[in-house]
């Protein structure tokens, strides 16, 4: 999931800089960098210098430069940043106020909708949408979000909510390096009800089945065909989440 952070002093800086303070926060920038938490990130400028706010009213055009209102756009900073989920990014931007001090972080997540035509092929860690691509409608997506997350290593890179604000109108995950796409079933919009007896199973081929097969165990999955040597030769065993999925797991067979 990707996040645009903005980070608001709550009141003036001392006019000297602490240089010891900044090869801090530059030592800690450099490392999410390095990690791929960080995607980008630069200052704010003051807005009282460095702001404007172009408004658009029944047809006319009027520019506030600087913006009227106290606090709008203070000092401060942004990013572009990358996490597995809500959570973490509240624990980390939570983590940053030891090395900040006071002030305001706000969160909001952003997500590619239209990315460009010919784009080249993904970068390791990036977002995986090339093939077909599973799309699974469930009861209640968020929560099979958090269990795939815990059940097989998901990866939620962005979440669409709809207007109720509790289902969901698109999740976009990936597992194993793979894409898995995710929505509520929306009745009211003509899509027909649920059916809680699959007529395909979710394959992945993995390395270390044992490892996949235990977690999924552990999170809540049901075992329907146990995960063993299969005449093919490989590892492979049959396992139902709590959504009415089914999932298949295929491993070589350790000699």
């Amino acid at each position: 999931m990707r996040f645009l952070q903005l980070v608001f002093a709550s009141g003036p800086r001392p006019s000297a800089p602490d240089p010891a303070h900044f090869a801090r926060l530059k030592a800690s920038i450099d490392a999410a960098i390095a990690s791929g938490e960080t995607l980008a990130t630069c200052p704010l400028g003051k807005r009282a210098t460095a702001a404007a706010r172009i408004i658009q009213q029944n047809g006319e055009i009027r520019i506030e430069d600087p913006p009227d209102g106290d606090g709008w756009l203070a000092a401060g900073g942004y990013s572009l940043l990358e996490y597995a989920s809500k959570a973490e990014a509240i624990a980390k931007a939570t983590e940053k106020f030891a090395m900040l001090g006071d002030g305001v972080i706000e969160l909001i997540q952003v997500s590619e909708m239209y990315p460009p035509p010919n784009r080249p092929p993904p970068a390791p860690g990036a977002p995986v949408t090339a093939g077909v691509i599973p799309y699974l409608t469930m009861e209640d997506a968020s929560a099979a979000s958090a269990f795939y997350q815990l059940a097989f290593g998901a990866r939620e890179v962005a979440r669409l909510a709809a207007d109720d604000g509790k289902r969901l109108m698109h999740c976009h995950l990936e597992i194993n390096g793979g894409a898995l796409m995710l929505s509520d079933n929306f009745v009211e919009y003509g899509a027909a009800p649920l059916q809680r007896s699959p007529s395909y199973t979710m394959q992945l081929v993995v390395t270390d089945g044992d490892a996949w097969w235990n977690r999924a165990l552990r999170a809540g999955c049901t075992e329907k065909m146990p995960f063993s040597v299969a005449p093919w030769g490989d590892k492979y065993g049959q396992l139902a989440d709590p959504f009415g999925v089914l999932w298949a797991i295929n491993a070589p067979a350790k000699p």
